[in-house]
């Protein structure tokens, strides 16, 4: 069973922390220095219940969602493993209906388990966002959001990329298709027609979309800095005047609009070579076709336009 986030448990440790924070609001000096012989006086710190109780409480919790999340991951590696090497053996015969149906059949449930482990990851993220966010309105004394969002990003569970087991499953299916890999036309060339369809996807379905396409499609791996993954982060800096005229014909998509733009791939800041790019729009009813243009220059030389 997975080890979800113990909501509950830090919810009411929560509401006792607030209680006593309001009781010690409405403890007023009068009643500090004067005592009743014919009632019970509540004792202030009778309570085991402290700050600490919660903080020790949200430790234990990220240590138990991580590590359930890094086993299961474990697993599903594990169980590609066996799959690849079942499917690579020299004695299995994927022409075989049977055998191809037992390895498919294989393929997709560790393809589903991928996809419950993802639901499960985003369920306890935004449950540990709404009980810190909840902590810090009722606590005010003590806020502690800020620093347990940070440590949770640095979290493996949270900030890991798993991506190989995507690539990994497309390369069973497509084995399983039968695939034949392409002939690679890439060059130096940076200038080049293309036409595309884009769609704003959410991130907590973004490994979903990819698994449909992929059951289907091989998945293009793109080459980065640490080798080939599925995907890249994509960075731009869009150049314009104070008028936004680029913009705006971009947006009316005006004939013969361009879009100005320096980009680069991966984390954080570039540190090596940006594309700087235009692209320029033509209505199809020209004859013409839209066209994307790109050179590569230094970051250096780009500091030094500033």
């Amino acid at each position: 069973e997975a080890a979800y986030l113990a909501y509950g448990e830090l919810d009411d440790v929560i509401r006792i922390l607030s209680s006593k924070s309001t009781a010690r609001n409405a403890d007023t000096d009068r009643d500090k220095r004067t005592v009743s012989m014919s009632i019970t006086r509540t004792l202030s710190g009778a309570t085991s219940i402290t700050d600490e109780a919660f903080f020790s409480k949200m430790d234990a919790e990220l240590s138990k969602v991580e590590q359930f999340t890094l086993q299961q991951v474990n697993k599903l590696r594990e169980e590609i493993d066996a799959i690849e090497k079942d499917m690579y053996d020299k004695a299995t015969d994927l022409s075989d209906s049977g055998t191809h149906s037992k390895i498919q059949s294989k393929t997709d449930a560790v393809a589903a388990e991928f996809l419950h482990l993802e639901k499960y990851v985003n369920l306890n993220f935004m449950g540990f966002h709404k009980i810190l966010k909840k902590h810090d309105k009722y606590v005010p004394s003590n806020p502690c959001k800020a620093f347990y969002v940070a440590r949770m990003h640095s979290q493996a569970w949270v900030r890991g990329d798993y991506s190989d087991v995507v690539v990994r499953l497309s390369d069973i299916y497509s084995s399983l298709r039968g695939d034949h890999t392409a002939e690679d036309k890439g060059g130096d060339s940076q200038s080049f027609l293309r036409q595309t369809s884009k769609y704003w996807i959410k991130t907590e379905d973004v490994s979903a979309v990819k698994y449909a396409v992929l059951k289907h499609l091989p998945v293009f791996l793109q080459k980065t800095s640490t080798g080939e993954s599925d995907a890249q982060l994509t960075n731009s800096v869009y150049l314009d005047n104070d008028q936004l005229e680029l913009y705006h014909g971009r947006l009316d998509k005006q004939q013969g609009a361009i879009a100005l733009r320096l980009r680069w791939y991966g984390t954080g800041e570039p540190t090596g070579l940006v594309f700087v790019e235009r692209k320029t729009h033509r209505d199809k009813w020209t004859g013409e076709t839209s066209a994307k243009e790109r050179f590569i220059v230094s970051i250096i030389d780009i500091h030094q336009q500033n």
